[in-house]
């Protein structure tokens, strides 16, 4: 028979495929906490508890063995791809490989496949599929008892939830992130990140003298980490400060995280940094459109080079929103229009100021009342998720284009 751990570990693999908790494959005869122990290998399992074990889930008994060169295959093959740089679809083949029969990878490995999966899963994966995989990933650091694995699936999922507009869920798991981060002790670039997500689920949901506090946190704790880490920081703090009216202070924020990251060293989160950037001066009182445009066209030439359909239609949909700031009303609706449903591929904030944008263009081209009501339901729909940053926004965005078409 397989020695204790790796037979607890094909235990673990044959039940999770069968769709059975630890209770039901237990059926009452054995204990579900000495089931619990088998399978972390904390108990040896008896030929009369292994036969039991193998008739429940309809094997023989020789399925919990396990060859040694079987069960190092998958480990050996997932090295030799990811260093011989062969691309993402190997690499993503051999990860689901070792998701689907987890049998012989000790569970740090399990969840490292399940983090490595998740980083290139394609875009087209349904938010089912994310919050599936995101849920595995935070069970299988939980069974590990590794505290950095734990605290770092949960800030996994509270961006996963914060992208698809949970944000009380999404809130839930950065606190508890933070609170792990902080009891253990974790390495300060785990704090960090716990706390950027943190601040921005309480600065989405008004709660923003929560937010200001963690904010000097934030930047307290952010010094001295890498620099890709305090640009993120300061960017964090920036969207915190623009929030509480404060433009000044987001500004220098902004500026310092732009002359830290140069295109040279990161060229994904300088175009990033700067969609960012633009999108916060249009949302600054009053607007600051030229800077907003000059971000933008500092874009360009890298997006031509390297960027991919998401960035591409991240940046057609700022440049919509600055030609509707800049009065543009036209040029607004032509690039909406070239959006068309691509627009349902961006996240929950950005699709909802996406919708707005398409009924505001309305109301300034004369279907006052079709664009009203249609605005009004997308700020109910705001708050009612706890997005109430966004809905305070939508409303402010409805009353302005209702003032200046008015006035015109």
């Amino acid at each position: 028979m397989a020695d204790q751990s790796q037979f607890g570990r094909r235990l673990r693999a044959l039940r999770r495929e069968r769709g059975l908790s630890q209770a039901q494959l237990a059926d009452g005869t054995i204990s579900p906490g000495y089931l619990s122990r088998l399978e972390s290998g904390t108990r040896p399992p008896t030929p009369k508890v292994a036969a039991y074990l193998a008739e429940r889930l309809g094997v023989s008994v020789s399925a919990f063995d396990v060859p040694a060169a079987a069960a190092q295959a998958p480990v050996e093959d997932l090295v030799k791809a990811i260093t011989a740089e062969c691309g993402t679809d190997p690499v993503a083949e051999l990860l689901g490989r070792a998701v689907e029969h987890p049998a012989g990878l000790p569970l740090p490995l399990r969840w490292l496949a399940l983090w490595s999966r998740a980083g290139i899963r394609s875009e087209d994966a349904s938010d089912e599929q994310l919050l599936t995989a995101g849920q595995e990933l935070l069970r299988t650091a939980e069974e590990s008892g590794i505290p950095e694995l734990r605290a770092r699936s949960l800030v996994s999922l509270s961006r996963l939830h914060r992208s698809l507009g949970d944000i009380k869920t999404a809130h839930d798991f950065a606190a508890e992130a933070y609170a792990v981060a902080v009891d253990r002790e974790l390495p300060k670039a785990d704090a960090v990140r716990a706390l950027m997500v943190l601040i921005s689920t309480e600065a989405e949901s008004s709660r923003l003298h929560e937010a200001l506090k963690h904010v000097a946190d934030l930047e307290l704790l952010s010094g001295g980490t890498p620099r890709n880490m305090r640009v993120e920081a300061l960017w964090t703090a920036a969207g915190v400060y623009v929030r509480h009216g404060n433009h000044p202070a987001a500004e220098a924020r902004l500026l310092e995280a732009m002359e830290l990251n140069g295109s040279r060293d990161d060229l994904w989160l300088w175009m990033r940094l700067r969609f960012a950037a633009a999108s916060l001066y249009l949302q600054m009182h009053p607007c600051r459109l030229a800077e907003a445009r000059r971000t933008l066209e500092e874009v360009e030439p890298a997006l031509a080079l390297v960027g991919t359909d998401t960035q591409y239609l991240e940046f057609r949909t700022i440049m919509a929103h600055t030609h509707f700031q800049a009065g543009e009303i036209d040029e607004a609706r032509e690039l909406c229009e070239k959006i068309g449903r691509e627009a349902l591929k961006l996240e929950y904030r950005d699709r909802v100021r996406f919708q707005v944008l398409l009924h505001l263009i309305e109301i300034r081209s004369g279907q006052l009342t079709t664009g009203v009501r249609a605005i009004e339901a997308l700020a109910r729909e705001a708050h009612e998720t706890a997005n109430m940053d966004l809905a305070a926004e939508i409303w402010k965005n409805l009353a302005e284009t209702l003032a200046s078409a008015r006035s015109s």
